[in-house]
């Protein structure tokens, strides 16, 4: 689920750059629009991207890794920002530094669009694990920045290799009879301190490991690098790529004209009434991946 598996898909097979560029542009999309409406037609891009990819059942599991999360934002927004001119409750009892509990309409309106927009940004950061090779990005990258594409590409590896190695670790502790989570919260602390113990351990094996075939391969003894992956530019690379810069520059544009901005407070503001057709026609070209790809589906 967390690390990258060959699929020998469409968005596979685009040049780094351009897989690159899909998911940057659908991040900074869900950051700057902040009309529920744009949020989700483009949601509902990359989930139909998604699914003609065949990985949407991979990216639902994103959502449900950071579905608490979410919950809890929108459950904390309420209780500690007192904002809004609709007052639904008011406290009876004054807390130490919080005060009395104030929950407005528009807190909890934004704390549910927060939530949502954590959920898109990672299933945006999740695909972008599901169609970017790890190994041809950093051999692209690696002749550009070096040093940085190395550190970069290390980081995403990270957050992967340790969800599998804490699962293969729970896993083996099950087998062994340990229960991980008991009755008592002093063991089940215990129990959960064990694994991360192991897990820091088996980290620390892997680092070594891998400065270690970083050595035997003389990686940074020459100064000009080679790579094993021969990146070409072609048509299709061509078309997506300009199509998301035009997204993309129509986007940040429309946002800092403040077309995708919405008020929460004092009052919410209609998003209905704040539709503009320039914002909807931008958002719809982040339907052009889709479309390319379902195209290149049919075709083969």
């Amino acid at each position: 689920m967390f690390t990258y598996k060959n699929r020998n898909t469409f968005l596979q097979k685009l040049h780094p750059l351009v897989s690159i560029l899909i998911i940057f542009t659908y991040i900074i999309s869900f950051i700057v629009v902040n009309n529920p409406i744009y949020l989700f037609i483009i949601l509902l891009s990359l989930i139909l991207l998604s699914y003609i990819d065949e990985s949407i059942k991979d990216l639902f599991k994103y959502g449900k890794l950071v579905l608490p999360f979410a919950v809890l934002v929108v459950i904390l927004n309420p209780l500690l920002v007192r904002s809004g001119s609709t007052i639904l409750y008011v406290g009876r009892i004054r807390f130490p530094v919080l005060g009395s509990i104030v929950i407005t309409l528009e807190a909890i309106i934004y704390g549910i669009f927060s939530g949502i927009r954590i959920i898109c940004i990672t299933l945006a950061f999740g695909f972008g694990n599901l169609i970017i090779h790890p190994d041809r990005t950093f051999g692209f990258f690696s002749r550009y920045l070096k040093k940085s594409s190395l550190l970069m590409s290390m980081v995403i590896k990270m957050f992967p290799n340790m969800m599998k190695s804490y699962e293969n670790i729970r896993d083996v502790e099950k087998l062994r009879g340990n229960m991980l989570i008991d009755k008592k919260m002093k063991n089940t602390i215990q129990n959960g301190g064990n694994i991360i113990n192991i897990l820091f351990l088996s980290s620390l094996e892997d680092s070594l490991d891998i400065a270690e075939s970083m050595y035997s391969r003389g990686y940074g003894s020459l100064k000009k690098r080679s790579s094993y992956f021969v990146e070409r530019f072609e048509l299709k690379d061509k078309i997506l790529m300009i199509s998301l810069i035009i997204s993309f520059i129509g986007i940040m544009v429309l946002a800092y004209k403040g077309v995708f901005y919405m008020n929460f407070y004092p009052r919410v503001d209609n998003p209905f009434k704040l539709i503009s057709i320039k914002g909807i026609i931008f958002c719809i070209l982040l339907f052009i991946p889709s479309i390319i790809n379902w195209w290149w589906k049919s075709w083969k």
